[in-house]
């Protein structure tokens, strides 16, 4: 890698950690400041909740910023090697997060028997990813941010391709919380008199196969 090269990716990592820094202090000082215009407003039970919110979200806050400054230390310490490495790391993560790579990991599998609208599916993803899903896939196509799920007659399509009742549903993530999460979605779900089946199992090594389609841009262009 020519040394021009690998001297602008560490200044673009070093600046980058640094303007996070820059916004967290800043984030801090605004919601003191925020706290600060509302006591006047509050009783004593109250402004004892605020003081206690406000000292967690700074101390928060604080442990954020300490992360990310000893980040740029390490950074800046170890040269070009940790710098490539530090980029690598970020295009794994990604990867996964676009859907474009295979994933493995702990998870749970959801089977369920229903015919779902396309609200039951968009729910049933918005519960995985607040318990923790880092991946998903549902009936063998993965499902990412930007996903689209749609109608198309007794069948629903996601991103164009048609799904349908029995829905296999995976996903990886932290599985105290996905755990959680399917315990009370599969609860849920067989009060529903549409559903003949739903149950779910934990995964201490679930592997996640489909990938997501490339999409195709039609209006951008290179700078």
């Amino acid at each position: 890698m020519p040394a021009e090269l690998r001297s602008w990716r560490t200044a673009a990592v070093l600046g980058l950690i640094a303007g996070l820094l820059a916004c967290l202090g800043a984030i801090q000082v605004r919601s003191q400041a925020e706290v600060a215009r509302s006591l006047a407003q509050e009783d004593s039970t109250s402004l004892a909740f605020l003081i206690d919110d406000l000292h967690r979200s700074n101390e928060s806050l604080a442990a954020e910023q300490q992360v990310l400054a000893d980040r740029r230390d390490a950074l800046a310490q170890g040269g070009d090697a940790a710098v490539t490495d530090e980029l690598q790391a970020e295009i794994n993560q990604l990867e996964i997060v676009e859907g474009l790579v295979p994933v493995r990991g702990s998870g749970v599998t959801i089977k369920l028997a229903a015919p779902l609208t396309t609200i039951d599916l968009d729910d049933i993803i918005n519960n995985l990813r607040i318990g923790g899903a880092e991946a998903i896939a549902i009936n063998d196509q993965r499902v990412v941010t930007g996903t689209l799920v749609s109608p198309s007659g007794r069948n629903l399509l996601i991103d164009g391709v048609a799904v349908d009742s029995p829905w296999t549903v995976q996903a990886v993530g932290d599985p105290a919380r996905l755990l959680a999460a399917a315990t009370q979605m599969t609860e849920s779900l067989r009060s529903d008199s549409r559903v003949t089946s739903a149950y779910y199992q934990p995964e201490s090594d679930l592997q996640i196969t489909a990938v997501a389609r490339p999409r195709h841009f039609t209006t951008g262009r290179p700078g």
